[in-house]
């Protein structure tokens, strides 16, 4: 986990402007911070020591200073690649994975990426060709934004070290923000600031000739083509050949344990590995019943000697919470379990944790999420069009954003169908359920759910790690047969069959439970005098207070369940008065 910040091709930028940027997300690198001006490019980074704490220091250089890096993540192959490319007379000065992909650019250029097993988002500068590269790595696990600046391009693990530059104008992408109303988070690359864009997963953009080019596409999700059973073996094999290579680390780490089936595999799979004193692993804890699997968690971690602890959420965290939530979330998402996510990351941080292991990755490649088994249960795999399934995900109405909205901001929440369809045409010759899939995996996941990890993980310096987003394992998942996937009404079912051998049937095949909070029901009770409160802030005209008011009304008597309206709202009148508070 650390930050990266740059500016390339533009004009009177200074070292001071990417200190700048650096200074807005230190907390993703609290071990040391540093800024090069190479002449076409400025770079910055902050480092989060995992591995080489001694050596990792950056921007870091070749060992002749002609090629210079900043990067965010893990090369988690970075051994072998280092003892290839020593084979071929490669000095090393350091023993960390950032000093590989220097070497190996070198040695191979653009290519390079194919050999990178990680997570990682970096940007590459050749100072003998003035030539560079931003990438990003094929799942989108780590961060990328970039935006045009001054003549050139700027870029961060983080939108807010770009709004931080000084000439930056900082506004509000009003179709980007409507879209958030029916996806419930903003689909990719689009962000809700003006000019701000993600890099796409498995995408990187070339500089060269003192220009960028759009983003090149290296990696895509394999969702056509033939399908492959595979065995239980086959994904041992796997998920401990990508544990194994995500156990290289110099700092305390631990597990996210849910419960659900995900990470109980996950559990499963990582003791025998485990080569610390005892694993430790920190479960969620709600009372409300539906929204927690602690008594299944406890069960593992019985089973396997693993030491829990319970993180137990109150409603009055969220008051406490909230800004800091949507400050480090950075755009409006209605999706409550980020606060979930910052409040079991700083419980990691309690506990001087650094690296967490995860049970993240097998739901969108597997249909696994509980709203698409009940959909599909209700239909068969092709007597259903996409624009159910867009009915099905959309977070509101035509009729609600009506109500809720002022004219003026309504038209900008009109498009979310283009958009939606948009995303899953480059996938309409797959079947259905592949579409679906094909949704979650490019717009869902680096949109909203990879974002929870690493944000809310990245401001208590949190590095998560989720073995089974190694893209080996995720093409696996996404070369099986539909009916792998998704069989008789339970998603995610090869995974779970193979979870048989290590849990019984009714630990397997429970109904999945959503790892959110109650929010609906709080806002009712001992949330309602905030919830009041945040829906009566100024937002710059966009929504009708008053109606907003008696909707929550309306919610807590009863009359309708306007949870997801009311979520989202929530977050974005609070997302106007971090980022806008002048026009709020």
């Amino acid at each position: 986990m650390c930050g990266i910040a740059g500016v390339v091709n533009a004009a009177g930028v200074t070292k001071d402007d990417v200190w700048k940027m650096i200074d807005c997300i230190k907390y993703r690198g609290v071990d040391e911070q540093g800024v090069e001006d190479l002449g076409g490019a400025v770079l910055g980074h902050a480092r989060l020591a995992v591995v080489d704490p001694e050596n990792g220091m950056q921007p870091m250089s070749s060992t002749d200073g002609k090629v210079w890096v900043v990067f965010n993540g893990e090369i988690f192959n970075f051994i072998e690649l280092r003892e290839q490319l020593k084979a071929k007379g490669y000095k090393f000065k350091s023993r960390c994975d950032t000093e590989v992909l220097v070497h190996l650019w070198c040695e191979k250029g653009e290519k390079m990426l194919d050999d990178l097993v990680g997570m990682f988002a970096f940007f590459i500068w050749d100072q003998r060709t003035q030539t560079g590269m931003l990438a990003r790595d094929r799942q989108g696990i780590k961060p990328c934004f970039y935006a045009p600046y001054q003549g050139g391009v700027a870029f961060a693990s983080e939108m807010k070290a770009i709004l931080a530059l000084p000439r930056f104008e900082r506004k509000v992408n009003e179709s980007a923000l409507g879209n958030v109303f029916t996806f419930n988070y903003c689909p990719p690359p689009e962000t809700c600031f003006e000019g701000i864009r993600h890099l796409l997963p498995g995408t990187f953009i070339r500089y060269s000739g003192g220009s960028f080019s759009d983003p090149v596409r290296y990696w895509s999700w394999p969702l056509d083509g033939e399908r492959f059973d595979a065995s239980q073996a086959d994904l041992e094999h796997a998920l401990d050949e990508a544990i194994k290579l995500q156990m290289r680390f110099d700092v305390d780490g631990g597990l996210f344990l849910s419960g659900g089936v995900d990470s109980s595999v996950i559990a499963n799979r990582l003791v025998p590995q485990w080569n610390r004193p005892q694993l430790d692993a920190i479960g969620l804890r709600i009372e409300d019943k539906g929204f927690s699997e602690y008594a299944y968690a406890e069960r593992v971690a019985s089973d396997l000697n693993i030491n829990l602890s319970a993180l137990d959420i109150q409603p009055s965290d969220i008051p406490e919470i909230a800004h800091s939530v949507v400050k480090h979330a950075e755009q409006p998402h209605g999706d409550f379990s980020f606060f979930l996510f910052y409040l079991l990351s700083r419980k990691a941080h309690e506990m001087g944790k650094i690296v967490m292991f995860t049970g993240d990755g097998p739901d969108e490649v597997m249909l696994g999420f509980r709203h698409n088994e009940q959909f599909f249960s209700e239909m068969t795999r092709a007597n259903f069009s996409m624009r159910s399934y867009f009915d099905l995900i959309s977070y509101s109405t035509e009729k609600d954003r009506k109500r809720m909205m002022s004219a003026s901001f309504l038209p900008h929440a009109e498009g979310a169908l283009d958009k939606f369809m948009s995303i899953i045409e480059p996938f309409r010759d797959l079947e259905p359920m592949e579409q679906v899939a094909a949704y979650e995996l490019t717009s869902l996941m680096p949109g909203n759910n990879s974002v929870k990890g690493d944000r809310m993980g990245a401001c208590w310096s949190i590095e998560a790690r989720a073995p089974f987003l190694d893209h080996r394992i995720s093409e696996l998942f996404a070369r099986l047969p539909i009916t792998s996937k998704f069989y008789q009404g339970v998603g995610k079912h090869f995974l779970k069959k193979a979870a048989e051998s290590y849990y019984d049937r009714d630990f397997v095949f429970r109904p999945k439970t959503m790892p959110t909070l109650p929010i609906g029901e709080w806002i009712k009770g001992p949330l309602y005098q905030w919830a009041r409160e945040t829906l009566a802030l100024p937002d710059g005209g966009r929504f009708d207070c008053n109606e907003l008011l008696v909707m929550l009304e309306e919610h807590r008597s009863g009359l309708h369940n306007h949870t997801k309206q009311l979520r989202t709202v929530l977050m974005t009148k609070l997302w106007l008065q971090e980022f806008f508070p002048e026009n709020a």
